[in-house]
């Protein structure tokens, strides 16, 4: 996060980390909270700009979005085919009608 933050000229000081231990200790949860002046357009862009380059590096290093959401759904389940077809059944069979979330996963 920080190399990606530098070269985007955000300052790494002003990044939050929340990190949780998880499964005894063999994962954890991470988040990285990026202020901004949201009223402001030019920062607004470039934060928006550092959360997509910040989260495809962090994919690259293996990185598992646990609820991939938003721009992360087409980065995680392009890359695992199978998962996206299995997905795709499950909905079918616990929502046929499509009514729960609809658009909300990768399909």
């Amino acid at each position: 996060m920080n190399s990606v933050a530098e070269a985007s000229g955000y300052p790494t000081s002003d990044i939050g980390v929340y990190i949780q231990p998880l499964h005894q200790g063999s994962s954890c949860h991470c988040e990285f909270l990026l202020p901004y002046d949201n009223e402001n357009p030019r920062e607004a862009a470039k934060i928006k700009q550092l959360y997509t380059a910040a989260s495809k590096e962090l994919l690259k290093q293996g990185a598992f979005y646990s609820r991939p959401y938003g721009i992360w759904a087409s980065m995680a389940f392009n890359r695992d085919a199978q998962t996206t077809n299995t997905l795709r059944k499950l909905k079918g069979i616990f929502d046929p009608n499509n009514v729960m979330n609809p658009g909300k996963l990768c399909f």
